[in-house]
């Protein structure tokens, strides 16, 4: 008998797509307060006591300092960047199955003005102005698709600057 792969499983239906990407935003929303909390309360407790075990001075106290938290700040971020991939992933399935709110609800935080760089190359975006026009809301398509033109390049923005939206066909 052939053995499974062990494969993520993608949701199929819209309810489920809509619960899994909330519980991805809740995932980030702890982690950054799981990250917060220890960049401002723990880290300098423990380079506090450390320092003062180690008798280190300043400049060098300055630089571990600068060391560990850069580094909690990277961990952070890559565990960050790894959600909004999955958010990525699951408002393409929902494009693809035509789960407009589904769709919505996975791509809608890359719009936010501090989550924008975590679509890098565009595709959230121009999957969200294909799930805008197609449940018939041309105004919010027309926005994202100009903030594509606008800040982003390459193979998404061509494909956002060759769709036709209803306001343009008049």
């Amino acid at each position: 008998m052939a053995k499974k792969e062990n494969t993520e499983r993608k949701p199929s239906t819209e309810q489920a797509i809509i619960e899994e990407a909330r519980r991805e935003l809740r995932t980030i929303w702890w982690r950054y307060m799981f990250w917060i909390t220890i960049l401002m309360f723990v880290a300098p407790v423990v380079m506090t006591v450390l320092g003062a075990l180690l008798k280190l001075r300043q400049w060098n106290f300055l630089l571990l300092n600068f060391v560990v938290v850069f580094i909690l700040v990277q961990v952070m971020m890559w565990q960050v960047r790894q959600n909004y991939r999955r958010l990525k992933d699951l408002g393409r399935t929902a494009v693809q199955k035509h789960l407009w709110q589904a769709a919505r609800v996975a791509l809608e935080p890359f719009t936010r003005f501090g989550n924008r760089g975590f679509d890098w190359d565009g595709e959230a975006h121009y999957l969200l102005m294909r799930a805008y026009q197609s449940s018939g809301e041309a105004q919010k398509a027309m926005k994202v698709r100009e903030f594509l033109l606008r800040n982003r390049r390459g193979k998404w923005v061509e494909r956002a600057r060759k769709a036709t939206l209803p306001e343009q066909a008049d």
